[in-house]
Formats: C-alpha cells, sequence, structure tokens
C-alpha cells in the first residue's frame, strides 16, 4: 500500500510490482486526465530539470518515457545550449552532459499513465495505521482499513506519519530542519520557432550570497512553443504574483537571457508562486524502534532547498534502495539506514551551500566552518578549472558523493586556483 499518488509514490508503486502480488495506492486528490497541478503538487508549476542519476532511473522503470517526452517536445540539452553562471559568469562548458528541462506536470503525467492502470487506486485520506508497536499491518482510511503486507508512506514534506505512528503508542522519528523563507515565483512565455535567448535554450543561473539579491532564476524551452522561467529569491526579497514586479526581476537578473526572454517574448500564463520555508529531514535511522511493515520515501524523508534540483532524483534514490531492500528481505532498520547513506549525501550539498546566507537558521552540522571554507574555495575553482568544474557538477548531479570534491587533486587544484587568485587581486 502506497499513501500517495506524486511522483515518489507512483516510483514506489512502479518498484513494487516486482515484489507484489498486489499494489495499492491511496490518493485524497482527483488526479487530471491531462498535465496539470492538483492542491497535492503545489510547486508543480515551477521549473523542474532531471538530472541524470534520475534519468537512468526513470529510463530504467519507464524504457518509453524519453521517447513520449520527446514526442511532446521535450529535447535534452547539450551544455552548448544549456549554461550554468554564478552572478553573472558562465561556468565552463563540461562536454557529453546533458540537461532534461521539464513541465513537472507533463512528466507526472506520464509516469501516471504507466503506472496506473497496473495498480488498484484508492481515492481516499489515511488518516491511521493498523497494527502495533511491533509491526503496522496497514492503514486506516477516512473511508475504512486497508490490511497490507507493507506501507510506503510517500505523502510529502507535510506527511502525518508522526500522528499515525503516535496512535500506535510509538515515539516519531526527530526530525532537523533549516529555515529558508525561499519563495519562488515562474511563468511560461511563447516561444518563436527555433528561438534562443543570449544564444542558448537554457540557462540556470545563480546569485551568490555575495550578491544584493540572492537566489536563483532559471529560464528554458520546454516545448517548440514555450519557454518556462522561474525566480527564486529569499525572505524580504521572495518574488510575488504581481506581472510587472517579475518582469523587473527579470531584467535585473545577471545573465542576459532572462532580459533578452521578457523583450522578445509575451507571457503565456499568469505568475504561480510558492513558498518553501524550510528544509527538513526526519531521521529515521535515529528513531527508537521504528515499527517493521512501515517505510517511507521521498519528501516524507526529506525536503531540500528546491534550488537544488535534487527532489526527484532523491526520491528514485529512494525508491531504488527500497527495492534493493525488499529483495533483500532484511529488517525496516537495514532499510532506513540504506536510506541515511542517500539523505546524508543530498543533505550535506544543499545545507553547506544554504548556510552560507546570513539569514538561514538551523543546526549547523559539525566543522561547517571548514566545509564554507572549503566549499567556496571548490566553488571559485569550478568557474576556471574544467577538471574542478567537472566534478562539482557530477556532485550537484548527485552521480558522485560530495566526498569526491575532497579528493587529494581537486583540493590541490582547488588551492592553486585561491593563489592564483591572491596574485591576481
Amino acid at each position: 500500500m502506497v499513501a500517495g499518488a506524486g511522483m515518489a509514490g507512483l516510483l514506489a508503486a512502479r518498484a513494487l510490482l516486482g515484489h507484489a502480488d498486489e499494489v495499492v495506492v491511496v490518493e485524497p486528490d482527483d488526479l487530471p486526465d491531462a498535465p496539470g497541478t492538483r492542491p497535492g503538487t503545489p510547486h508543480a508549476e515551477q521549473f523542474h530539470i532531471l538530472h541524470a542519476l534520475a534519468r537512468g532511473l526513470l529510463d530504467h522503470w519507464f524504457p518509453d518515457l524519453a521517447a513520449e517526452l520527446a514526442a511532446h517536445g521535450v529535447v535534452p540539452l547539450s551544455t552548448v545550449d544549456g549554461r550554468m553562471c554564478v552572478d553573472g559568469r558562465m561556468r565552463p562548458v563540461i562536454p557529453d552532459d546533458e540537461l532534461l528541462p521539464v513541465h513537472r506536470p507533463m512528466v507526472e503525467w506520464h509516469v501516471r499513465r504507466a503506472v496506473l492502470p497496473r495498480v488498484k487506486l484508492v481515492r481516499d485520506r489515511v488518516v491511521g495505521l493498523a497494527g502495533d508497536r511491533r509491526r503496522v499491518s496497514g492503514v486506516v482510511l477516512a473511508g475504512g482499513r486497508c490490511d497490507a503486507d507493507l506501507v510506503v508512506d510517500a505523502s510529502g514534506r507535510g506527511t502525518r506519519q508522526g500522528e499515525w505512528l503516535r496512535g500506535l503508542g510509538v515515539t516519531p522519528a526527530p526530525k532537523r530542519r533549516v529555515h529558508l523563507d525561499l519563495g519562488y515565483a515562474t511563468a511560461l512565455y511563447h516561444r518563436a520557432p527555433g528561438q534562443r535567448l543570449d544564444g542558448l535554450l537554457a540557462v540556470h543561473s545563480l546569485r551568490s550570497a555575495a550578491w544584493p539579491d540572492p537566489g536563483v532564476s532559471c529560464v528554458a524551452a520546454v516545448s517548440p512553443d514555450r519557454w518556462l522561467c522561474t525566480v527564486a529569491g529569499y525572505g524580504e526579497r521572495r518574488p510575488g504574483r504581481a506581472a510587472e514586479a517579475f518582469r523587473e526581476r527579470l531584467l535585473a537578473e545577471p545573465a542576459p537571457a532572462f532580459a533578452a526572454l521578457v523583450r522578445t517574448c509575451a507571457p503565456a500564463t499568469p505568475v504561480a508562486v510558492h513558498r518553501f520555508p524550510h528544509s527538513v529531514r526526519r531521521d529515521f535511522h535515529r528513531a527508537d524502534g521504528q515499527p517493521e511493515g512501515l517505510v517511507s520515501v521521498g519528501d516524507a524523508v526529506a525536503s531540500f532547498n528546491p534550488v537544488y534540483g535534487q527532489g526527484v532524483p532523491s526520491a528514485a534514490m529512494h525508491v531504488s534502495a527500497m527495492s534493493a531492500w525488499l529483495a533483500e528481505g532484511s529488517s525496516v532498520e537495514a532499510y532506513f539506514e540504506r536510506l541515511r547513506v542517500l539523505v546524508d549525501a543530498a543533505w550535506q550539498t544543499s545545507v553547506v551551500a544554504d548556510f552560507r546566507l546570513p539569514h538561514v537558521r538551523g543546526e549547523r552540522p559539525r566543522g561547517h566552518r571548514v566545509m564554507q571554507a572549503v566549499g567556496a574555495a571548490i566553488d571559485r575553482a569550478a568557474m576556471a578549472d574544467p577538471v574542478v568544474a567537472r566534478r562539482f557538477l557530477d556532485v550537484v548531479n548527485m552521480r558522485e558523493h560530495p566526498r569526491e570534491l575532497l579528493r587529494p587533486d581537486i583540493l590541490g587544484r582547488a588551492l592553486r586556483n585561491e593563489a592564483r587568485l591572491r596574485l591576481t587581486r
């Protein structure tokens, strides 16, 4: 039984088909018959990009997905056509790497069409767990009860699992939060046939903590006739819904593609906004007696600052770990230990960068000042050294563990770059 029919729940249901006689997905929302948002996915209209890791796992579970997306105009972009920049400076081109900007409702719709015909969908809401402190035997729904050998919580960052567990007399897993006060705003723009912006089809622009208005802006061609553009900011600089204010922010963006967008293209939709108050992770590996028969995936485990694009890749990795754990047949503690390794890597990548922003509050990891200094040096080296830039991109795209940036050869290149910068000041 899977609670939630978002991306994490759909991926979990697909993976469970290889392990179960019957898979039941419980979802309270009406699921649209076409690409579109719904109450359970208020962030779906915002910019999404699939990292190579997520694409590989999606290709494994859905071999026809890439062709279906291509038929709807979604095309992978080489690093020649899509670039990343920091404070207006472009990062070095990394050969043989691809970007896949997507409209999230389109991807979720295709995955939903592939999964739901093969499972039982129940339109209902989970209000509790059946079982006892030792083992979960199903869920209590608003309209009845559903027995299950395994319950997968894929109900998102707002999961009620803590309440469900307290109903069984179980203390929920402890949580950690990093308070971000992030907001982002998105609009679709009309695109002329074959149009490029500043010679590019996609730009990911980071405004660092040194910039007056830290945040991220992204623009990409998501179909032959549409651009998708998102602006993100923090605190009092969170973007709003006003079309003219959105336009002014794009004109002030240091990467020139954004000014080119508003000067040459007309908006195709109103501005959609979403607020992300904090990152959160649930440390299931530290829980006191997590019952058997209950696991979690996706944002119900950890929900990171969305500007890093870790949501779908993390959910896919959680589901892959769940599938391997089921094949192994070990205890639930073994699953959450697998999960800890994955979450630690993604959490480190995001929170080290987040804590460079002076307004961010939360539990800083041990040794974070050293990590900040080393991370800043690696970031600067990645702007000039193609070898460091390649390794940095591999970590950001979750192909490699963050510890790869601490290898002696990478640290040596970063230190040499720091020495060069001091000599040129």
